[in-house]
């Protein structure tokens, strides 16, 4: 549990992409849709002043792609001056996203690093500052250690629970912030193994659906706070539902005392404003009232850039050794946030333990152990990069099917001890105690 000293208390970081087309693989190698359609000065001012409206104190972190910061036509050239009186008004940052969120499938760690080096050199000459973070969607650890040398100290580097979702898979880390391994962009690191750069995630997701893998008609295992999966799919009373819903398993108070840290982060893609009111001219004003809702609800509730939350975080935490994550949170009832169950992660730098509540049944879902976990996939074009532990929520595997919790603390009596050394004096970890 964490002290006074290191509270930090209420933040949303909301990220924000331009780019030209929807993966741009490689500087020369485009995927899917060319989007330059979608991208527009006028798009952005009106996204800015959106959220401004609602949040007037607000910080975007907004994140350029290669052909969004190189190109030179019009279109570009009035969005980057656009983008720099912005954040020149509003203390905004302006970075890099390298790829289309899965820059490792297809550029080696090289062309990678070659890419943020580059893109860190044009941005302090187009915008006139340091770049201290990237939105990355997925990075390898090896890329993350090389973009701090370049002054990168938070990194959005990893999506939580993702699996069976667009390019990539990386299921098996840590929800909340954290120092990622030199070998494995999705383990916690320590001593000398951790790169200096703070690891989030990019989007909050519920903690209930996230069990599911991948996504149909009807469930989408990436439900939460996401306007893709929520605004812009589902019925508007359900999409608002699941909105405040997520939002307030990690900014009620209880959450906020447990962790000292009550976190939101979402990605809204100026593209996908673009298809977002294409599909329904009042989803941004959907979207805003959900932001200005939460805002009112919850006053202290900073909304800040990843670099700036980054670096409040790391004042805090130096290293990954006091790390100790409870969340919990309760099915919504919207697709497949199932209503009558209760999920709690338990988190630290050793181990991830996930466990289900249905009426008076509680079972472990996914046991992650942190210690010897393997190094990262090499070849390009392999998606599989999550860590997949004894037990993974995705029930994937044989193996993976939830295992009654009495039966899992009995053969694992050290996690068992982890627990009532690290949340003793936690009612998540009593009423477990009870249960089993």
């Amino acid at each position: 549990m964490d002290s006074p000293s290191t509270s930090i208390g209420r933040r949303l970081t909301i990220n924000t992409i331009v780019r030209r087309h929807q993966i741009e693989a490689t500087r020369d190698r485009s995927l899917w849709e060319d989007e330059t359609p979608l991208h527009s000065a006028a798009l952005v001012e009106r996204f800015s002043d959106a959220v401004r409206g609602a949040v007037p104190d607000a910080r975007l972190t907004w994140a350029l792609s290669w052909g969004a910061l190189t190109d030179d036509s019009p279109r570009y050239r009035d969005i980057r001056r656009t983008l720099a009186r912005i954040a020149a008004e509003h203390g905004d940052d302006v970075t890099f996203v390298p790829g289309g969120f899965f820059a490792n499938l297809y550029g080696s760690r090289d062309d990678v690093a070659r890419d943020i080096s580059d893109a860190v050199d044009l941005l302090h000459a187009s915008f006139d500052r340091a770049t201290t973070s990237l939105v990355a969607g997925f990075l390898a650890a090896e890329n993350i250690s090389r973009a701090r040398d370049l002054g990168i100290r938070t990194v959005q580097g990893n999506i939580w629970s993702q699996f069976d979702i667009d390019l990539q898979d990386g299921d098996g880390s840590l929800a909340y912030p954290y120092y990622p391994s030199r070998e494995n962009f999705l383990v916690p690191g320590r001593g000398e193994d951790r790169v200096d750069a703070v690891q989030l995630d990019g989007w909050t997701v519920d903690l209930v659906a996230a069990r599911g893998a991948g996504m149909s008609s009807a469930f989408n295992s990436r439900l939460g706070l996401g306007p893709i999966e929520t605004l812009h799919r589902l019925p508007r009373s359900e999409a608002l539902r699941e909105l405040y819903a997520t939002s307030a398993a990690h900014l009620n108070d209880r959450n906020v005392q447990r962790n000292g840290l009550g976190w939101l982060t979402v990605n809204y893609e100026i593209g996908e404003v673009a298809r977002g009111l294409e599909h329904d001219p009042t989803t941004l004003d959907a979207w805003v009232g959900w932001l200005r809702g939460v805002r009112e609800t919850w006053t202290d509730l900073e909304v800040t850039t990843i670099g700036d939350f980054g670096e409040e975080w790391r004042r805090r935490h130096p290293d990954n050794d006091n790390l100790a994550y409870l969340l919990q949170q309760s099915g919504s009832g919207v697709q497949g946030s199932r209503a009558g169950e209760t999920v709690t992660w338990f988190m630290t730098a050793d181990f991830r333990l996930g466990v289900v509540r249905v009426g008076d049944e509680v079972e472990v879902f996914d046991y992650t152990s942190y210690l010897d976990a393997p190094g990262e996939p090499r070849q390009l074009g392999d998606r599989r990069w999550s860590l997949l532990g004894e037990i993974n929520q995705k029930q994937t595997r044989p193996q993976d099917r939830p295992v009654a919790l009495g039966r899992f603390l009995a053969a694992h009596p050290d996690v068992e001890a982890a627990l009532d050394r690290t949340w003793a004096d936690a009612p998540e970890r009593a009423e477990l105690q009870v249960r089993a």
